[in-house]
């Protein structure tokens, strides 16, 4: 099989100009891509993918998703506050909203053939689903220690490799609150609040599919749908080794 290109239509604009853009060769080119795209990925790169994926689908994406993009927090969070649950670790937050929005839009190049998935609901419904997790998780901070040489308490600073969850995550829960953030940040331009603030706000609200787990509505949008199985799907493919559905401890 001759080498390839891998065209994640419409983010072929995109990948051009990341630093982990790979040209695919062998038997397997789709696995491989997939494989070699999220190899020795930094951070700083998966806000700079997020920042071109915003950019590419308009100033007006770009305007609501900046104050997230910029929040330092998101860059570093944690994907859970359990080390056997899904994305847990420093960085965990932004790995699992890139590789979700990723697996949204290959979902969307398999049937935008049939169905009309419109790309800047996806994008957004995708990029704000966890975001209310920079409050139910935090950091566990090293407790102040005394140096018994001298009189000084020293407060050590977080190598954020440990975290917590917070009452946020009881009384408020992160899929309410990235449902509020996104209605903060959607307000800042009048389109995408006219013609999106429901649609994505629907999709947000329904991820986790039942109310036990979170979600106030079940998906009824193939936006939605798309969002709470890919979501799903990033989760489970990270934990599966460490955490079992059946239980829930």
């Amino acid at each position: 099989m001759g080498s390839l290109i891998i065209n994640m239509s419409p983010w072929s604009n995109w990948l051009t100009h990341l630093p982990f853009t790979q040209k695919i060769t062998g038997s397997n080119p789709v696995g491989d891509a997939i494989e070699n795209i999220y190899k020795g990925i930094t951070m700083t790169d998966y806000i700079g993918k997020l920042n071109a994926n915003a950019k590419t689908l308009g100033d007006d994406v770009y305007t609501v998703c900046e104050g997230i993009l910029n929040d330092k927090r998101f860059p570093i969070w944690s994907g859970s506050s359990k080390s056997n649950q899904h994305h847990y670790g420093k960085g965990g937050l932004v790995q699992h909203t890139s590789e979700v929005i990723d697996t949204c839009f290959r979902v969307k190049a398999l049937y935008e053939h049939k169905y009309e998935i419109d790309s800047k609901e996806l994008f957004l419904s995708a990029f704000f689903h966890d975001v209310g997790k920079m409050h139910d998780y935090e950091p566990i901070m090293n407790q102040t220690v005394h140096n018994a040489n001298d009189t000084t308490d020293y407060t050590c600073e977080t190598d954020y490799s440990e975290w917590t969850g917070t009452s946020h995550k009881r009384s408020i829960h992160h899929i309410s609150r990235s449902g509020i953030m996104w209605s903060e940040n959607a307000r800042k331009n009048e389109g995408i609040y006219d013609e999106y603030f429901e649609k994505v706000l629907h999709a947000i609200l329904a991820h986790h599919m039942e109310r036990k787990n979170g979600s106030p509505v079940a998906p009824k949008s193939r936006v939605a749908w798309i969002l709470t199985l890919c979501d799903n799907m990033s989760a489970r493919m990270n934990d599966a080794d460490t955490w079992d559905i059946l239980d829930r401890r």
